[in-house]
């Protein structure tokens, strides 16, 4: 399930405006919420709609999304936007909207809506980012996903995963900075090979790591033009 929350009016955010989001979102579930700081079921995006301008973005109109397979979780959420409407003072919530996209067996072919960011760690403090630009980036996805997913539901049917990386479209390393910490993420076109069950759990949960944190949010191909959006 996914929820297409749209913000009205006119607003300049910094580049990295990811800290912004982030507290909103926390403060529409409450503080010291039971989804805090706990391994997330659920995604949510960047804010999308901005414009480059200069270093910073302008907004006419904003909107996020989140999704998840938890129900009590979207319902908690969207309760909690009802009685948190301004995101600040210049955008306001302007109404929720569900998105519905078709999964089949076999290919899916999906694009980032919000970059997925995956660090491989040596210990708690070292650790590098998995990009692009490895030259075995799809094989490690791909066996991260399948850890991933197997955690999850050990029932979930893995035996033809598989993903594609499409590097003859749009795909880019991005650098994000949440915090003072700079993130090196991806923003690409995926295939992913699995039955359609494993691609709506991909599409809910979101791809990598953050994923209630701005990152890892996927969409169908062949609903590009839903969602508007900035690279």
């Amino acid at each position: 399930m996914r929820i297409k929350i749209n913000f009205k009016g006119q607003d300049t955010l910094p580049f990295n405006n990811q800290h912004l989001l982030n507290s909103y979102v926390h403060k529409c579930l409450g503080r010291n919420n039971k989804y805090h700081n706990t391994k997330n079921n659920y995604c949510i995006s960047s804010l999308q709609g901005g414009v480059k301008d200069s270093d910073e973005l302008r907004f006419d109109d904003a909107y996020f999304t989140i999704s998840s397979l938890d129900e009590k979780f979207i319902n908690d959420f969207l309760i909690g936007i009802l009685n948190n409407q301004n995101f600040n003072e210049n955008l306001s919530f302007n109404g929720a909207e569900p998105v519905n996209e078709k999964f089949v067996n076999g290919w899916n072919y999906f694009y980032t809506l919000s970059p997925i960011l995956i660090k491989n760690y040596a210990s708690k403090k070292e650790y590098s980012f998995l990009t692009l630009d490895n030259e075995n980036f799809e094989k490690e996805v791909k066996e991260y996903l399948i850890k991933k997913i197997s955690a999850i539901d050990k029932t979930l049917d893995l035996s033809n995963f598989d993903i594609k990386i499409n590097y003859d479209n749009f795909h880019k390393v991005k650098k994000i900075t949440v915090k003072n910490v700079i993130n090196r993420c991806n923003l690409c076109y995926l295939n992913i090979f699995t039955n359609k069950k494993v691609s709506e759990l991909l599409y809910n949960i979101g791809i990598g790591q953050s994923t209630g944190s701005g990152f890892g949010t996927i969409y169908k191909t062949e609903n590009h033009r839903f969602y508007k959006k900035y690279d």
